[in-house]
């Protein structure tokens, strides 16, 4: 794991890999058990959040549990923002065949829809490091033509959307489209094509994951194959970031989400900032366990 490269690779793109975090064979084999878990109704009765989205199912089912402290990804999260880490939000994205192809966003605080405030609020900041990474991990094989994510390296250094501009949401994931919210209504210039820029597919095998700021402009093709693409995003943000700050609920995508049951977990590091309400323990009771401090070095 060379770091350095990573840091380096990081600040020129916006976002490192795919690297390597299972085998195909094991990830397919993992990804079989850990979806009955998921379609299992005793789990759902505990799910985070009650709505068809699956957020946050990290809280309730072990297997994900594990998944948002393995080394392999946080270590390099702690490389690239610092050695203390939350994981705020999990989340799943399917893309059936057929499905329309995700259009090009940009976020930082996570004001979606519409909603003129963000979700995540820095308390400190620093020129070097975002507020915010995701780890993008490949349950399943993700190719161009079963909707592998894109990305237009080194976006992450200019805005081009307006964040904190309202969008309506319009029922329907279209083409060009983030699940209903259009993008292109707060382009910053109008005229601006982002298909026109250095367009890059990320193809991933199954155990795959990249690791990107949601400020790198990103979207996926449209899957034309026969083949399901499941992806699973790990959120996450140093300790010094407040989640959610005084919201009890939200609505995103046409869903109400209640945040009763919403806590962050450490995944990296200590928090020494005691901002967020935390979960301490799954549901089944077991501690999750954070990876050690990494102290940066020049």
């Amino acid at each position: 794991m060379d770091l350095e490269a990573d840091r380096k690779a990081f600040a020129e793109q916006g976002y490192i890999g795919p690297f390597t975090l299972w085998e195909p064979e094991e990830m397919t084999a993992w990804w079989k058990k850990t979806r009955k878990a998921l379609l299992d109704p005793a789990n759902n009765a505990r799910k985070a959040f009650d709505n068809p989205v699956n957020y946050d199912r990290h809280l309730d089912i072990p297997e994900l549990s594990r998944l948002i402290t393995e080394p392999e990804i946080v270590r390099r999260m702690q490389a690239l923002i610092g050695p203390d880490l939350l994981c705020w939000r999990t989340e799943f994205f399917p893309k059936n065949p057929g499905d329309s192809g995700t259009g090009w966003h940009q976020v930082e605080t996570y004001a979606i829809g519409e909603a003129t405030t963000g979700m995540l609020e820095a308390t400190e900041r620093s020129p070097e490091a975002p507020m915010e990474l995701t780890a993008w991990v490949a349950f399943t094989e993700a190719r161009k033509e079963n909707g592998c994510m894109r990305v237009i390296p080194g976006s992450h250094r200019e805005w081009r959307y307006d964040e904190h501009a309202p969008m309506k949401w319009n029922g329907a994931a279209k083409d060009n489209s983030f699940f209903g919210y259009n993008y292109d209504d707060i382009k910053l210039d109008k005229n601006w094509d982002p298909d026109q820029e250095n367009v890059r597919d990320l193809e991933m095998r199954p155990g795959e994951f990249i690791i990107f700021t949601a400020r790198c402009i990103h979207g996926s093709n449209p899957n034309t194959s026969r083949r399901q693409r499941m992806g699973f995003a790990i959120r996450t943000v140093p300790t010094h970031v407040r989640v959610y700050g005084g919201m009890t609920e939200f609505t995103e995508f046409g869903h109400h989400f209640d945040l009763d049951r919403h806590g962050c977990v450490l995944v990296g590091g200590q928090d020494e900032y005691g901002l967020n309400r935390m979960a301490e323990v799954n549901a089944w009771g077991r501690p999750f366990q954070p990876v050690d401090r990494l102290e940066r070095t020049a």
